[in-house]
């Protein structure tokens, strides 16, 4: 057996195609038990899946297919693990492996997962139903169409299951399927329906709750009638359950975010009760949650109705958690009805609300003036912007908050990468402010501000030509030892991080692939946030 197994692997195609061709007549006929080499005969002839040479991956499949069909049940359940394990490294998540592409390509493993979901115990259960996502990543739409029912089915089955794991692991699955092939999955809409909605009200896992609202949110797109769950959803949402309340709350969101168009007026008035009844009551993530939902359904009210609550709930003449949050949702959610004839307003909220004593206001205004520099629209000129950066400018320097300092510095930092246009009117306000902070004691500050001063000047693109020009024109007005301190950091400091960061991107073909700009990526996703970064739920790739 060691020498086919060698062959399998041969250089030579046509020996790997020959050793493949020989272990499938092998499989059929043979009657000695070969079951201490089924994790070693699986690996190799799996990974030929992904052969460069087409009769090879052929050959492989019918040779993976031959043993499969020999298997007894209880031996399935033993090799669920081991083969998942092999799958995984096995092509890429996103992209079609060319054996499973083949008629019936998945079939030559699926039968392995499926007796291992419904009949193993519960960590082959939970292996199983995560085995059966990664061949949803690796197959295409097309390719998965016959095998629907016989995923599908034994998945809602299974996830009565008593194992918090398991049917965590398989709502990841479902959802994964929805995702991929939405339209084959219609005659099941009904049970995955009632399916997530049950999983919503389980009091024994957050991440169960996260993934039955997210797979609602998906499920949702392809229901007309989107009444009846919000319904539901509202209901459910007046429980003691603090968990299970915030989980209604977000699949809430999703089904509004993504189908809101569709709900009736009776639906958002239900909606808007049930976010003005948690006001007093909410801690963090039901406030942020309720400020998610609000963005959403203002995004799909009539312009007149959307604008009293814009007056009455969000640019208000006083400060608290739900408006702060609240103006951060909306213009992420629908950034049009703060950015256009409300502009002067939410620009005059957010730049007061920077400089509040309150640091959690201060922090979502600094967030909210991010969203705000960073969305698309005609009107930010010199004068309808410099509020902003004036309030930006006076919190950045040591003395302050230092999360608002960090934020300040961050949201400066992205919003020069991608407007520079914008930020580069104001270097006279801002350069000071965001020097002072480069030698800081407080290192998450100090890294913050290095970057924001590389940004501001456009070091990376530019090298020193924005810089000798501020000092010729603003900077000219500094005093000799400031001026001396911050030329001298410019030509040791900064053009040595420039040119680390010009060689990242050369590594990385300028595209962040390699992820060699996580940083940048991080700043986004930091500005982009309402009331704190979603860090996901992972997708259990290690599990």
């Amino acid at each position: 057996m060691s020498v086919m197994l060698a062959l399998v692997k041969h250089d030579d195609h046509h020996k790997r195609r020959a050793a493949d061709l020989h272990l499938a007549r092998f499989f059929q006929a043979a009657e000695v038990d070969m079951s201490r080499y089924y994790p070693d005969l699986i690996r190799a002839l799996l990974v030929s899946f992904n052969d460069s040479d087409l009769e090879v991956v052929k050959a492989a499949w019918t040779a993976l297919s031959a043993l499969t069909g020999r298997l007894r049940k209880e031996e399935m359940e033993s090799l669920v693990v081991s083969t998942r394990q092999v799958l995984q490294q096995v092509g890429v998540a996103g992209s079609n492996l060319p054996g499973f592409n083949l008629p019936k390509g998945i079939n030559a493993i699926l039968p392995i997962f499926l007796q291992g979901l419904m009949n193993g115990s519960a960590d082959q259960r939970t292996q199983a139903a995560l085995a059966i996502s990664d061949i949803i990543d690796r197959t295409s739409a097309e390719s998965l169409r016959p095998a629907v029912t016989q995923i599908t089915g034994p998945l809602i089955r299974v996830v009565s299951e008593r194992s918090v794991e398991v049917k965590a692991a398989i709502l990841y699955t479902l959802n994964n399927l929805l995702e991929k092939i939405p339209t084959f999955l219609k005659p099941f809409l009904p049970q995955l329906q009632r399916t997530f909605a049950k999983s919503l009200a389980d009091t024994s896992s957050e991440v169960l709750r996260i993934r039955a609202a997210k797979a609602l949110g998906t499920l949702i797109t392809l229901t007309p009638r989107i009444d009846p769950l919000i319904a539901e959803l509202v209901t459910g949402s007046k429980t003691s359950d603090h968990g299970v309340r915030t989980a209604m709350l977000k699949a809430l969101y999703e089904v509004v975010s993504k189908a809101g168009g569709n709900m009736s007026e009776a639906s958002r008035n239900s909606i808007l009760g049930l976010i003005d009844a948690d006001i007093s009551e909410a801690d963090d993530a039901m406030s942020i949650q309720n400020a998610r939902l609000l963005g959403a359904l203002i995004k799909n009210l009539p312009a007149e109705t959307a604008d009293s609550l814009i007056k009455n709930r969000v640019l208000t003449a006083s400060y608290n958690k739900s408006s702060v949050l609240a103006i951060n949702s909306i213009l992420l959610e629908s950034p049009e009805t703060l950015t256009g004839s409300r502009s002067e307003e939410t620009v005059a909220t957010m730049a007061s609300g920077i400089t509040h004593s309150n640091d959690m206001v201060a922090d979502n205004c600094v967030l909210a003036a991010g969203k705000y520099l960073l969305t698309e629209s005609s009107n930010k000129s010199f004068d309808s912007t410099k509020p902003i950066f004036e309030a930006l400018a006076q919190v950045i320097p040591p003395g302050n908050a230092v999360d608002t300092r960090r934020l300040s510095l961050v949201v400066l930092r992205t919003v020069s990468r991608h407007h520079n246009d914008l930020v580069r009117p104001h270097l006279g306000l801002l350069a000071q402010p965001v020097f002072a902070c480069v030698r800081d004691m407080i290192i998450p500050v100090k890294l913050a501000a290095e970057a924001a001063f590389l940004a501001i000047f456009d070091v990376v693109t530019e090298e020193n030509a924005v810089f000798e020009k501020y000092m010729a024109g603003p900077g000219a007005s500094l005093g000799a030892g400031p001026k001396r301190s911050m030329q001298d950091y410019f030509k040791r400091v900064a053009t040595r991080l420039a040119a680390q960061a010009r060689e990242r991107k050369e590594a990385e073909g300028g595209q962040g692939g390699l992820g060699l700009s996580s940083d940048e990526m991080e700043d986004e996703r930091e500005v982009w946030s309402v009331g704190k970064v979603e860090l996901g739920e992972g997708g259990f790739g290690d599990e």
